[in-house]
């Protein structure tokens, strides 16, 4: 039997999918309320602003996407340039952590961090954790540091709509990055 989503996390999947939608300033507790049908009052108590609520949003979606890329880590056999190799595939890849909802959501929340500076800083403790993990990885620190710059590139301007690869050359160049973590050599 399929365990019951708690409340919140209800609140939070509803939340998101109005982000996703109709953008973050579209948000309010009435409409939350409807889509979840619980009382305002009910998600008042879990939230106690609209700022709470994106901050939760925002942590659920580093949380999915530290344990996304934990997963793959785990699976990789070879410890040289591994978390450089699951952070491409949880950003990049076809099993990703990410998937189109989840990049949609991502890019709804990094626009809505204009709007709410202090919530910068989680993605900027994330981001610092990601760096740190990359340079100590067993690679060359400047090949893996471009490596995940790449990354973050080809992410944001899909998810900002950017520009789109054609599916066969972001496979190739998804390809490339991995096959990259592992002809780099540990010289710092």
């Amino acid at each position: 039997m399929a365990k019951r989503e708690s409340a919140r996390d209800r609140i939070l999947t509803a939340a998101e999918a109005i982000v996703v939608g109709k953008g973050v300033s579209s948000l309010t507790f009435d409409e939350v309320a409807e889509q979840t049908g619980l009382s305002k009052g009910g998600i008042l108590y879990h939230f106690a602003s609209k700022d709470a609520l994106v901050r939760a949003m925002v942590e659920r979606f580093v949380y999915r996407f530290e344990t996304g890329l934990a997963g793959i880590e785990h699976e990789d056999e070879d410890p040289h340039g591994r978390y450089t190799r699951a952070y491409v595939g949880a950003t990049l890849g076809e099993a990703a952590s990410t998937g189109e909802q989840y990049d949609r959501l991502g890019a709804s929340i990094t626009a809505a961090l204009s709007n709410f500076p202090d919530l910068l800083e989680i993605v900027r403790q994330q981001n610092i954790r990601c760096q740190a993990a990359v340079e100590e990885d067993g690679l060359d620190p400047v090949d893996a540091t471009i490596i995940r710059l790449a990354v973050e590139g080809l992410w944001m301007a899909e998810v900002f709509n950017v520009m789109h690869l054609d599916p066969e050359m972001k496979r190739k160049v998804t390809a490339r990055l991995i096959e990259r973590t592992r002809a780099s050599s540990n010289r710092k």
